[in-house]
């Protein structure tokens, strides 16, 4: 199970990195680019779990272990919210 997390983590951060590599812009940026499909230029609460669940996909990574991960996850990204308007922003993801 730790190997699948540590995939998952790997998997989210090598995408950002690697767009961030090859667009020289912040990483903030470039993981909203990614991950916004509405594009608003942000990223909302639909966009954010999304993004969790297709890191871990809650249709085979089954269990409380797992709800947890996804859990902690969206948690650490609101954490960024830093004017709570329910949108994270190029600006407070770089942060």
């Amino acid at each position: 199970m730790r190997r699948c997390m540590a995939a998952g983590l790997l998997a989210l951060l090598t995408a950002a990195c690697a767009l961030d590599a090859q667009s020289r812009l912040p990483m903030g940026a470039v993981m909203v680019a990614a991950q916004d499909r509405n594009g608003d230029g942000a990223l909302d609460a639909a966009e954010v779990q999304a993004m969790v669940e297709r890191a871990f996909p809650p249709a085979t990574l089954i269990g409380g272990f797992w709800d947890g991960i996804r859990t902690g996850l969206i948690a650490a990204y609101w954490a960024h919210d830093l004017d709570q308007d329910g949108r994270l922003r190029p600006a407070e993801l770089a942060r």
